[in-house]
């Protein structure tokens, strides 16, 4: 009698977890965040991965229109204008502290002025090139 009721009750069991897990597979997958008022972390520069040293780079887009965040070691800050995916920087202003490490700098710099598009794809933010080219990729970060 025990061994007739332990196959069924087992068999329902493998089935229910069987369900959660597909649907917790298909929640996996996260909405696109805003590009505004969301802190991006730059992951790479130029398919280098970002080296962080004293602090981490970021950018972080306002409603306004403005935008802020950091190099690495300096402060940054300007505006940015937006047609569709296009993108475009200006009037980008930054700190002049000496830095230990200039490249990131430099090429976080070289990034901002050369990015012509920008898809965000849940979490991750990709700007590219006017060749279509990936040339940064930044997450969203939570705090």
């Amino acid at each position: 009698m025990i061994k007739k009721t332990i196959l069924p009750l087992t068999f329902i069991a493998a089935l229910f977890f069987t369900a959660c897990a597909t649907n917790t597979a298909k929640n996996s997958t996260k909405a696109d965040v805003s590009l505004t008022n969301t802190y991006f972390k730059v992951l790479s520069l130029n398919h280098n991965e970002v080296e962080v040293f004293e602090r981490e780079p970021y950018i972080q887009f306002k409603a306004d229109g403005s935008v802020k965040g950091h190099l690495g070691c300096n402060n940054f800050f300007g505006s940015y204008k937006i047609e569709d995916k296009n993108i475009a920087f200006e009037n980008i202003a930054s700190t002049k502290m000496m830095c230990p490490n200039i490249k990131t700098e430099d090429a976080f710099t070289n990034v901002l002025q050369s990015v012509k598009t920008y898809e965000i794809k849940g979490e991750t933010m990709i700007f590219s090139n006017t060749n279509g080219e990936e040339i940064s990729v930044l997450k969203a970060i939570y705090f």
